[in-house]
């Protein structure tokens, strides 16, 4: 009878410790090596030359895809690009349709980004902009710039 309940016992502790190592790595959100791969919360200082852009959410795909929304409707529309890097510098190119005050599509831009992670959950970029006419006239650095992000975290409701 007693090393029945001795088993019993041994066997709930390895079930209970099975259960609590599963479910912390199941909750831990970042991987052991620091990587691009998430969703970060950027913000860009405004500039005399640059948009009012204050805001925006960047999500970086693991098959080197990206998209940015922003909340300066004058910025542009949703932006699409490509990032390759790897360890802590990465770069990322990316563009947007542009529209004038009436809403009617004037071209677009083209923003090429220099990004380094200074830890896990937040890097610092530098990043250059040329703008291109509806005829395809490019205009090389109409405006440059820094930023910086943070990574979006998981929040208990």
């Amino acid at each position: 009878m007693r090393n029945k309940r001795i088993l019993i016992l041994f066997t709930v502790i390895g079930l209970l410790l099975a259960l609590t190592t599963t479910a912390y790595a199941t909750s831990s959100a970042q991987s052991a090596t620091a990587s691009l791969v998430g969703t970060w919360k950027m913000t860009l200082p405004k500039t005399p030359n640059g948009p009012e852009l204050t805001e925006a959410l960047q999500t970086f795909f693991a098959d080197g895809n990206f998209i940015e929304t922003n909340n300066d409707s004058h910025a542009g529309s949703t932006a699409h690009g490509v990032w390759i890097g790897a360890g802590n510098t990465y770069l990322n190119t990316f563009q947007v349709f542009t529209f004038d005050e009436q809403g009617k599509y004037n071209g677009k831009r083209t923003i090429h980004a220099s990004i380094k992670l200074d830890s896990a959950d937040h890097y610092n970029a530098h990043f250059v902009t040329d703008s291109i006419d509806l005829a395809g006239k490019v205009t090389k650095n109409v405006f440059a710039g820094t930023l910086e992000a943070t990574r979006m975290e998981p929040e208990l409701p």
